[in-house]
């Protein structure tokens, strides 16, 4: 009895240090006992259900501290599908209307813009006399407003307005009217029309400008040469079309070459025939002119007999300046 207890003791201890130096598990698969104690001791399966039971407890773990991660993937999955829908539709990149509106103070004021354009343009006439390209305008600068106006005005219908000048206080060669469009890509304003001042503005886009000098050979009535200009909506600027010029046979009987007046022509015996030069350019050599019946048809083949527009101008003053800077409409 003695010398078994002491094996069983002794092989007990053994086996504990083998478990110390850590090289005995996969070994230890047989059976111990004490027969003190009646009790079977398995201790390789014990060893491994230990093991197996301690696994089972860390992957249990493992999976719980997974779950939330999983459901946080799977929550963002979602909302980028849902989000990624309008984006696949070709309405934008997943941002609703409201998102994709600009602040409204962000929203550029085309016409604060255009006015404020405008005013500086004038301010540079009055103060450094000079015009939106630099050139000099010639206008007395002790006394700018003298016979000067402006006028900020949709002249050529086109839904915007344009700004106008009509500059007389220079020499005559100086002399000008001008209308200036907006360019609110570049901020700049570019010129739609150039001529000499007093210019007819018809509503059906035509301009009626009459020369600085009556220099032909009608001088004697009420007529006086002028060029005819027609708005081109393509180009937002006005394009000479012809340019008008009539002979009075009282005050010669041949021209400046020696040519008789042309009695074929005016068999209506009205004393004048006219010369309509297409393009602008002054050819009365080469253009054969018509009777005063078949000019009058022609103005009215033009429109020339259509609705003028009154230009409402106002003098080149300082507070004029100062107060068209301002859109008083909003």
């Amino acid at each position: 009895m003695k010398y078994k207890v002491k094996k069983t003791t002794m092989v007990m201890y053994g086996l504990a240090l083998l478990l110390l130096a850590g090289c005995g598990k996969e070994e230890l698969s047989g059976e111990f006992s004490e027969e003190e104690t009646g009790t079977r001791v398995e201790t390789g399966r014990i060893e491994e259900e230990i093991s197996a039971e301690e696994l089972s407890a860390e992957e249990k773990k493992t999976q719980q501290e997974a779950e939330p991660d999983q459901n946080a993937s799977q929550d963002v999955a979602e909302g980028g599908a849902a989000q990624s829908v309008p984006e696949e539709n070709g309405e934008g990149t997943g941002q609703n209307a409201d998102q994709q509106k600009l602040p409204e103070g962000e929203v550029k004021d085309t016409r604060s813009a255009r006015l404020q354009k405008y005013q500086t343009v004038l301010t540079d006439l009055t103060t450094k006399q000079i015009y939106p390209d630099g050139t000099e305008s010639g206008i007395d600068a002790s006394n700018v407003a003298s016979g000067n106006k402006f006028a900020i005005f949709d002249v050529d219908q086109d839904g915007d307005e344009e700004l106008i000048l009509c500059i007389t206080s220079t020499a005559m060669a100086g002399m000008r009217e001008v209308v200036y469009d907006y360019d609110e890509e570049k901020d700049t304003v570019r010129e739609e029309y150039s001529g000499f001042p007093g210019g007819i503005f018809y509503e059906n886009g035509l301009i009626e400008e009459g020369l600085s000098h009556n220099q032909g050979l009608a001088p004697l009535g009420d007529f006086w040469p002028y060029m005819l200009y027609r708005y081109q909506a393509g180009t937002d600027s006005y394009q000479c079309i012809f340019m008008v010029d009539a002979w009075e046979k009282e005050f010669r009987e041949q021209d400046y070459d020696g040519n008789s007046y042309p009695e074929e022509i005016d068999t209506e015996k009205s004393g004048i025939v006219y010369y309509l030069m297409e393009g602008g350019v002054f050819d009365m050599t080469s253009t054969v002119p018509v009777s005063k019946t078949r000019y009058e048809e022609w103005r009215k083949e033009q429109g020339l007999e259509g609705t003028r527009i009154e230009i409402p101008f106002q003098a080149l003053t300082n507070e004029n300046i100062e107060n068209c800077g301002t859109d008083r409409t909003s």
